[in-house]
């Protein structure tokens, strides 16, 4: 959409790998760019029913570059939401430009979000990559495990995608079984949250330890070990998916799943 198109109150979105542009610590609006006449943005969707779109990251910005995981850990569910869609959509975008069957330059769709072919009629659609993220139970312990791309210190879930083929509760056992060699059982769904890094849908589970010893792969995981809710180490941030499975068997939650 062009910037005739949109009113001054339009929230934009714009984004610099895993960072966000931001204009005195908030989201910048459409009044805030000042050439208008050559304004051209995605359209997202609507937040708090003012239209969102997302653009090009801009050369000559004068605004601050904050880190978009620090900043959507400080934003209510609607504006997480709107953020996720529109890094997704342009990260999509900027990669979606010629079709895959006859090398056509795509269009975008003005019905739906999705890019098609002017040649052969070929649609393509935004594709998400689904990820399993699960807290393993062992009495009153979880499963806690350090990575070696988290940042120094930090435990997190047992997390992985999801490969084309299975189901989701497979994926939770097979992950869990290829990172630290134990089987679980009694899987369940926790929760869900979008995760624009680039593209995933992280899918939470709940599980219990069933049988084997842990062992760290050596590969993704560093080490691995069984937590106390009184005797944690480090956590990841508040915000993310793995914090709130974390946070909910601290408060003795997880087992009423």
């Amino acid at each position: 959409m062009t910037g005739k198109e949109l009113p001054d109150t339009s929230y934009v979105f714009t984004f610099h790998g895993r960072d966000i542009l931001m204009k005195n610590g908030k989201l910048p609006r459409l009044a805030d760019f000042p050439d208008r006449e050559n304004f051209s943005g995605l359209y997202v969707g609507k937040l708090d029913g003012f239209p969102c779109c997302g653009i090009p990251f801009p050369a000559d910005h004068t605004w601050e570059v904050q880190p978009l995981r620090a900043v959507i850990h400080e934003l209510d569910d609607a504006a997480v939401f709107a953020i996720c869609r529109a890094k997704e959509m342009t990260f999509w975008r900027n990669r979606r430009k010629f079709c895959g069957a006859c090398g056509t330059a795509l269009k975008d769709s003005e019905t739906d979000m999705a890019r098609f072919c002017p040649e052969c009629g070929e649609r393509f659609y935004p594709q998400i990559a689904p990820a399993v993220i699960t807290a393993v139970l062992k009495d009153d312990k979880i499963l806690l495990a350090h990575n070696r791309n988290f940042t120094s210190g930090v435990f997190s879930l047992i997390a992985g995608f999801v490969e084309s083929g299975e189901s989701l509760e497979q994926a939770v056992a097979r992950e869990i079984m290829e990172e630290v060699s134990i089987k679980v059982k009694n899987i369940r769904y926790y929760s869900s949250q979008p995760w624009p890094f680039p593209n995933s849908l992280m899918l939470g589970f709940v599980a219990e330890y069933d049988s084997g010893e842990v062992k760290p792969d050596g590969v993704e995981l560093e080490t691995a070990g069984w937590y106390s809710a009184d005797d944690l180490p480090k956590l990841p941030d508040h915000g993310s998916i793995a914090r709130k499975i974390i946070d909910d068997f601290i408060a003795n939650r997880l087992r009423k799943i």
